[in-house]
């Protein structure tokens, strides 16, 4: 009988883990099982003579020698067939010979996990939603924040495209005839805007390869720009779009993906290529334009800000680091719980082995019990996600003016979601251990930047000793 074992992006890495775990397990004289069998007959039976000789009583020993015919003959030495299934990196890979107890209990509550994360997720839904055990935690938002690193790739297009924008583009949109600044700001396609009324008096300096360039009217340097457009997404897919969440993508799946999570977040239907045009462009155009303007408020508008900005800092920093470090850490901690069951052999055949059984099969439940919990996470989050981008949004879709808050909103989604993932093992452990302290230990680890970030914040506004952008570098003191 095989048995399926499901991870979320450790494919590779639990592959690795039951072959090893398969070799060492051979009953010939490359494995090593029946040694490690010997080591567990061998110091279990010294361990009962003296339990039997301190407790004058057989009944030990009967129930010793017991447990050792069952464990041995009946979960240690079987094998069976597992299947590592990757939903994620879409591998799929069959292992034989692997200890029918590890096998079947592991696969076992792998399927139980991964079918109670189906479930919860076909219950809590929404239309177009992106599921977790398909996609990972707030894909869509992690696809929204990942445009906005979109720029333009060619260095003879870039060059262009600058010339074309601050000789056409900002004369016109200053000159308000054709359009207005209002209307460049606005519009859901600028490409569109500029293009189709593109000056036939104005002019820039156009270049092809190593040429000195030609000065050309914007009307005719804007068609052969637009005849590089296509080129130019493809180079800017396989450089910022070829890895999302630790996930490899193609071209035609990024661009899928990116289609149904800008439909999903915003209720507007475009396609990657125009969403990737339009924000290609905003960028080249907040590129080429050098106004910049700031402003102090008072000390308690100060206040505020710097709470907040460092309570969203502690956010992204941790955040950024869960992001990368918490699938792995799953992974790790789920294979190296595979793993050990190498010494499990041994410490099972002790006198009352089957308690640390137990407590091993508890460690697998443990690690089940992530993914369900991480579904719940993505849903949440990714509702807040969806309804904060149609906020800004609005009806006309991606423009200028709501580019920046748009792509920074789906950003703050996609770390927070990190940063409150890095909870879920406490509240497995929780719900396993039914430890209430485990939910305390969790409210100070998700308040704890909030507060610190306000108290550091309010003692600066109360002292009056306000600092902003100091940099200090190469400081040295000697006999201080």
């Amino acid at each position: 009988m095989a048995h399926v074992i499901t991870t979320y992006g450790g494919g590779e890495l639990f592959i690795l883990v039951f072959d090893a775990i398969a070799a060492l397990f051979k009953a010939d004289r490359t494995g090593m099982v029946m040694s490690l069998i010997r080591i567990g007959l061998m110091v279990g039976s010294v361990y009962v003579v003296m339990l039997m000789f301190f407790k004058n009583s057989l009944q030990e020993g009967a129930k010793w020698f017991l447990w050792v015919v069952v464990a041995t003959n009946l979960l240690f030495l079987p094998k069976t067939t597992v299947y590592i299934d990757d939903p994620l990196t879409k591998i799929r890979e069959k292992v034989d010979n692997v200890p029918f107890a590890l096998g079947a209990f592991a696969g076992f509550v792998s399927q139980m996990g991964r079918a109670i994360t189906e479930k919860v997720e076909s219950a809590f839904t929404l239309p177009g939603y992106m599921p977790y055990h398909q996609t990972g935690t707030v894909f869509a938002s992690s696809l929204m924040s990942q445009v906005g690193q979109f720029r333009i790739v060619d260095p003879a297009f870039k060059g262009n495209m600058e010339r074309f924008i601050n000789q056409c583009v900002v004369y016109d949109a200053m000159i308000g005839h054709k359009y207005t600044l209002t209307d460049l700001q606005n519009t859901p396609d600028i490409w569109t805007l500029v293009m189709t009324k593109a000056s036939p008096v104005l002019g820039f300096l156009y270049k092809e390869g190593n040429t000195p360039g030609t000065i050309m009217t914007c009307k005719a340097g804007v068609q052969k720009l637009n005849a590089l457009w296509n080129a130019e997404i493809a180079k800017a897919t396989a450089l910022y779009g070829s890895r999302v969440q630790n996930q490899t993508l193609t071209k035609g799946l990024f661009f899928t993906h990116l289609h149904n999570g800008y439909q999903f977040l915003s209720d507007i239907s475009k396609s990657a290529e125009d969403i990737l045009k339009q924000e290609i462009m905003i960028n080249a155009i907040e590129e080429s334009s050098n106004n910049k303007l700031s402003e102090l408020g008072a000390a308690s508008n100060y206040a505020a800000t710097k709470a907040l900005l460092q309570q969203r800092t502690a956010y992204t920093v941790a955040g950024e680091i869960a992001a990368k470090t918490l699938p792995l850490f799953k992974n790790v901690i789920e294979a190296l719980s595979y793993a050990l069951f190498i010494f499990i052999v041994v410490l099972a055949l002790l006198p009352n082995g089957y308690k640390i059984l137990l407590t091993y099969c508890g460690i697998l439940v443990w690690t089940q019990l992530w993914a369900p919990l991480y579904a719940v996470l993505n849903l949440i989050m990714t509702l807040y996600g969806k309804s904060e981008t149609k906020s800004l949004i609005g009806e006309e879709g991606l423009t200028l003016l709501n580019s920046s808050a748009i792509i920074n909103a789906n950003a703050d989604m996609v770390t927070l979601a990190a940063w409150l993932s890095v909870s879920i093992p406490f509240i497995s452990y929780g719900i396993l251990k039914q430890g209430a302290a485990a939910f305390v230990g969790l409210a100070q680890h998700l308040g704890s930047a909030m507060q610190s970030a306000a108290s550091g914040a309010a003692a600066e506004t109360v002292s009056g000793n306000i600092s902003l952008g100091n940099v200090s570098m190469g400081t040295q003191a000697y006999q201080n």
